[in-house]
């Protein structure tokens, strides 16, 4: 499913409760406290939601972008979910601040999908990455890659926009509420061109290149 809202619709249970609050704040004349907080608290869920349009940094068959905004935390060699083979991680760590929609990191297709239901450990707790609910998706395109939404302490609710089938570069696909961690795991031969602690745009940041040798 294509999302082009300015705001996503998943957001509406909170921007529309928060939004008639700040609203009866004003008109039965609550303190200017009170308006204040519940005018924040209906921002907030407005500047959360956001859903901005992204134009990746390259395109091509080969070209990995960054599947969610954040910083960098780590790139590690270790075994990947889905398809059990050691893979490169990039784990990428969200901020509450952070747009935390999903996107494709590749030309191709979503082939396969597994949801795991469990914790919601601190994201940045060791066993979070393990122990976590998650939402494991892998794309396929000239090579195969993986990325799973990791939810945290806050997050209790990952999202899907649309099925398996083939998807373009950057294309949204889901997202996480409210701060958690993605990973995204690529070939062992690819090329890498970010480093860690900096910081990606989801649908923007070129992370590299798949290996086609």
């Amino acid at each position: 499913m294509k999302k082009t809202e300015i705001i996503l619709k998943e957001g509406y249970p909170f921007i529309v409760p928060a939004g008639v609050i700040f609203l009866i704040s004003l008109i039965f004349g609550f303190g200017a406290f009170w308006q204040i907080l519940f005018f924040i608290i209906f921002a907030f869920f407005v500047y959360f939601f956001r859903n901005p349009e992204r134009i990746p940094d390259e395109v091509g068959e080969n070209v990995i972008i960054s599947p969610a905004d954040g910083e960098i935390i780590e790139i590690t060699e270790t075994k990947a979910p889905i398809l059990n083979k050691e893979m490169i991680k990039i784990s990428i760590r969200l901020s509450i601040f952070d747009v935390h929609v999903q996107r494709s990191p590749i030309i191709g297709e979503i082939v396969a999908r597994e949801y795991i239901h469990g914790l919601f450990l601190n994201i940045a707790d060791e066993k979070s990455s393990e122990l976590n609910e998650q939402n494991r998706v892998l794309f396929e395109g000239i090579d195969k890659v993986v990325v799973n939404q990791i939810a945290g302490f806050l997050t209790r609710r990952i999202i899907m926009f649309r099925d398996l089938g083939k998807i373009k570069l950057s294309e949204r696909y889901g997202m996480i509420m409210f701060g958690s961690q993605v990973d995204l795991y690529v070939p062992k031969n690819s090329v890498i061109k970010i480093t860690e602690f900096q910081k990606v745009k989801a649908g923007e940041s070129l992370i590299g290149y798949l290996n086609e040798n």
